[in-house]
């Protein structure tokens, strides 16, 4: 019984798997990288995470929440490169380097460096670990790191979609294997050193027929030959055809072409992004629609990420990853919405040119207080109703 039934069992890694490619590549996070949608639905969603502005708040006494000056100590330690292994990255590849490990393995995984001793014992330095280095029995509910038994208090984990019952999420490379190994046996079927399919070329002798051993040494000849892109010299007693993939042969570019829609798919993303196809003509009217979608696709992972690190800073602190630095609107509609900020009291002319790197001006502090109407008050001054 598979995993996706209930089988209890301790979840095994993606390396147990048997799934190979036609050319006998076994699937797994190191390799499906290398199947162009995979790679790009990790970059657009390491990329997208790791831009994204960070900002920490704390919560007042009133229930209202004010945004920090300074970041808490766990999310400037990336900055200040405190591990000796990865130093002097930033905190968006902190948080993006989580996001990887979600859609690499369905689980970001890592170790607490360093704690704050004197107040909140909260942590202060987690370093991300990669998948060779812990293992967890669901069973035993035990977990390792490097091979010795850990104690959850020291272990980070954010799960992407957990069973019921299970404490690890489940790996989309290791679920959808037999996908990825179509899409990659695709892939390879151009290449010159792929193991089946139709070769690249006929190279033949027209005079006799030739023992294996000497038939092998003329094609190494003649491939070392097409590789450094010389012309390959023979006497006249050869013949070389090269082979075009017939069109009834072609389907490997739309198996690409499905195997990147499916990609898409399992990540939540627009097949677009990735080399798909989707299932309908609509288009993006806007680069804003197109942001705003962008957005809405990354929320499942941004709201995992704010949420796990929001259980690990002291309490009344909170961080956010801000989407709304994304949302490129045009001049028009960032002009109306500044006109009805300002006439609505929102916001204040400095504000508004502050975020258009302007300088402040005389006056500009005032808020707007729309006026409100009072009949009564109306007729008692005598102004006509």
């Amino acid at each position: 019984m598979s995993l996706l039934f209930g089988e209890r069992r301790a979840m095994t890694s993606w390396m147990d798997e048997g799934t190979v490619t036609a050319s006998g590549r076994r699937i797994s996070p190191d390799t499906a990288k290398y199947l162009a949608p995979v790679f790009a639905s990790w970059r657009h969603i390491y990329d997208y995470i790791s831009t994204l502005p960070v900002v920490a708040y704390r919560m007042n006494e009133d229930g209202t929440r004010a945004r920090m000056n300074s970041m808490p100590p766990l999310l400037a330690a990336p900055e200040k490169g405190t591990g000796p292994a990865l130093t002097g990255y930033g905190i968006g590849q902190w948080f993006g380097q989580a996001a990887l490990s979600l859609a690499a393995y369905g689980n970001a995984v890592g170790i607490v460096r360093d704690t704050d001793k004197y107040a909140t014992m909260k942590p202060t330095d987690v370093r991300w670990l990669r998948r060779s280095d812990w293992g967890f029995d669901e069973n035993e509910r035990v977990w390792r790191v490097h091979g010795k038994v850990t104690p959850s208090e020291l272990i980070v984990h954010i799960p992407w979609i957990p069973m019921p019952g299970y404490v690890l999420g489940l790996s989309p490379i290791d679920h959808f294997a037999t996908m990825v190994a179509a899409g990659l046996s695709a892939q390879e079927y151009a290449d010159v050193k792929r193991g089946g399919g139709i070769p690249p070329a006929i190279l033949k002798n027209t005079k006799r027929t030739l023992d294996p051993k000497p038939a092998e040494a003329v094609r190494d000849r003649a491939v070392t030959a097409f590789a450094s892109g010389k012309p390959f010299v023979s006497g006249n007693d050869w013949d070389l055809s090269i082979v075009s993939i017939p069109p009834a042969q072609a389907q490997f570019i739309q198996t690409l072409k499905m195997t990147a829609t499916g990609i898409a798919s399992i990540y939540g993303l627009d097949p677009r992004e990735v080399g798909g196809e989707a299932g309908e003509s609509l288009t993006y009217s806007t680069d804003e629609s197109r942001a705003l979608n962008r957005a809405n696709n990354m929320r499942p992972y941004i709201e995992r990420l704010e949420q796990a690190v929001g259980r690990l800073l002291p309490n009344a602190q909170s961080v956010n990853l801000d989407t709304d630095a994304t949302i490129r609107t045009d001049i028009n509609t960032r002009t109306s919405v500044m006109v009805q900020e300002i006439n609505a009291g929102v916001a204040s002319r400095n504000e508004w040119r502050a975020r258009t790197d302007r300088p402040p001006i005389p006056g500009g502090d005032v808020f707007n207080v729309p006026r409100q109407s009072d009949p009564a008050a109306t007729e008692r001054e005598g102004a006509p109703s």
